[in-house]
């Protein structure tokens, strides 16, 4: 299994686990709500938990990542409108705000959470100042500035993990460049870009020779490591090289027009005519320029199918 597709599966997997937990927690409310012959609290609960019982479900079955997250949109605002609603007609409903800050940093990215959650506290001080007495404001309030304060604090650290478990998914572990995975998802971003600001955008390719891969396995890893390491050292600070899936390597280079790849292809050439071990000295190189028709599959195979045809 790739690294990308074993990320996201662990992702999803925890996703998965949180979701039936929370459901688990939900069911213990219910039961308690019900013991007490709160029967519509405990109905509710009921519903909720049921409602992320068939989430963890569909997240299984569906094992794909949506462009836009429905279920979760759908879940978190029926929650915030029981529970602001709930509040204002019964304190009752006042155990259920702790849930809100940790469920909804834990579904949506972080800033996209932080408004969702400053609103609602915004709200919720409100309601609770106007409708609680004294004693109650401030235990209430108090519990909830802890789990908010919790909540936060674990979405600072779960994003810079993530962003730290990306960079590593996405990075080839033995070159120590971008794969082709990450290219995909870098050259949408950058053909948006160039659309957007009317901006030039060039891709050069490098292709490995066909007799390095001739060699045995580790004497072609290294070689693999050398190169990659000399093409690191000759980009610009805003370009990014990735290595494909073929060992073909290709360099992506923002906010540049034909004279900035020529200049480039010099500085390559210059690089391999300087190496003394003499690995890099045949070398083909080949520069193709975004065009407004092409998408990243069209504009990487026109890049390769140019290089190997040198």
């Amino acid at each position: 299994m790739e690294k990308v597709q074993f990320h996201n599966l662990v992702m999803l997997q925890v996703k998965v686990l949180y979701s039936l937990l929370m459901a688990l927690g939900l069911s213990v409310i219910a039961a308690l709500d019900l013991l007490e012959d709160k029967k519509q609290f405990a109905l509710i609960a009921a519903g909720f938990s049921l409602g992320l019982v068939l989430y963890a479900g569909y997240l299984l079955l569906r094992r794909k990542k949506r462009a836009s997250p429905y279920p979760e949109w759908l879940l978190v605002g029926l929650l915030l409108v029981f529970t602001l609603f709930g509040m204002h007609q019964s304190s009752e409903v006042a155990h259920w705000v702790y849930l809100v800050p940790v469920y909804t940093y834990f579904l949506f990215p972080f800033r996209i959470a932080s408004y969702i959650t400053f609103a609602y506290s915004v709200v919720l001080v409100l309601l609770v100042l106007d409708d609680f007495s004294s004693y109650n404001r401030l235990q209430v309030l108090f519990t909830y500035a802890a789990c908010y304060a919790f909540s936060v604090m674990y979405a600072l650290i779960n994003e810079r993990t993530n962003t730290a478990l990306t960079e590593i998914v996405n990075t080839d572990p033995l070159t120590q460049v971008y794969n082709e995975y990450q290219l995909q998802l870098d050259l949408n971003k950058e053909m948006t870009r160039a659309d957007r600001q009317r901006s030039d955008l060039m891709l050069m390719a490098v292709a490995t020779p066909d007799d390095w891969r001739e060699l045995k396995e580790e004497e072609y890893e290294q070689r693999l490591v050398y190169l990659g390491k000399k093409l690191r050292r000759c980009l610009r600070k805003y370009d990014a090289c990735y290595r494909l899936d073929n060992d073909d390597f290709v360099i992506v280079m923002p906010d540049s027009g034909q004279a900035a790849a020529e200049q480039l292809t010099a500085a390559l050439k210059r690089c391999m005519e300087d190496d003394k071990s003499g690995l890099l000295q045949r070398l083909p190189l080949h520069a193709e320029a975004y065009q407004p028709d092409d998408d990243p599959q069209s504009l990487i195979g026109r890049l390769t199918g140019g290089l190997h045809a040198h």
